[in-house]
């Protein structure tokens, strides 16, 4: 009788001591669905992207102030250092970059055909070098005069160049007055102005002559007439071209 009795207690203080530890546990137990549920990592904020769209037809009077003083800065007659490069090439265009140049579409790939000329500039010059570059892409002919400063904070390079219809012989007879003019800068977009038949343009004329006269003095102190020509001439045509690379 005296076990049955024991027995029973001890039954008793076992069960007290489940409910003890489930009382203790059931605050933390009552709070788990209130805590708040996993979430995902916020996402890192994106970086903002400018995009900078280019009034090529009627740039801001800004750009064109900065413009006119790049072109002034490099408007006396060139003087060379004895360093020099010639080269010249075909290069076989996509698509895209045929329409690009203005070849119809639907022509399939097109070969350029190009002569560079790079000339050097002595230590003390504005400029560090100066590149002249010819290329004809189907019926299109087009020049580029490319020059980079000399350690300037605002201009990286300037760009003066035309591209119109018709044979390098045509081009540089008729000294073709440049029809895009491209300033590049450090850190800053690009200013372009660009010849646009739609736009009045008349207060811009100024800017052109001073291009036009920089290419045309370029064009004699780099002997373009008579460089330019000769290269090309040694240039296999475009049906050459592609034989030969067949045969590789």
């Amino acid at each position: 009788m005296k076990f049955m009795v024991h027995s029973v207690l001890a039954i008793f203080v076992v069960l007290g001591g489940i409910l003890s530890v489930q009382a203790q546990q059931s605050p933390s137990a009552k709070a788990a669905p209130q805590a708040a549920p996993n979430r995902a990592p916020a996402q890192a904020a994106q970086p903002k992207i400018q995009v900078s769209f280019l009034n090529t037809c009627n740039p801001p009077e800004g750009d064109l102030a900065e413009m006119v003083l790049a072109l002034a800065g490099v408007k006396s007659s060139p003087s060379f250092s004895s360093d020099f490069e010639v080269s010249r090439g075909i290069t076989t265009l996509t698509e895209a970059e045929a329409r690009a140049a203005g070849a119809p579409a639907g022509t399939g790939t097109t070969p350029s055909s190009w002569v560079r000329i790079r000339r050097e500039f002595p230590d003390k010059a504005v400029l560090t070098d100066v590149q002249y570059s010819l290329s004809v892409d189907g019926d299109a002919t087009s020049e580029v005069l490319a020059m980079h400063l000399r350690d300037s904070r605002e201009v990286l390079q300037i760009l003066i160049s035309d591209s119109v219809t018709g044979t390098p012989a045509q081009v540089l007879k008729l000294d073709t007055p440049p029809d895009r003019i491209r300033v590049e800068r450090f850190g800053k977009s690009s200013i372009v102005l660009a010849r646009c038949a739609a736009a009045d343009q008349s207060g811009y004329e100024s800017i052109f002559a001073t291009a036009r006269e920089i290419l045309e003095k370029y064009r004699v102190a780099m002997a373009v007439a008579s460089v330019v020509p000769g290269e090309l001439a040694r240039l296999p045509k475009a049906k050459e071209s592609k034989s030969t690379n067949g045969n590789h």
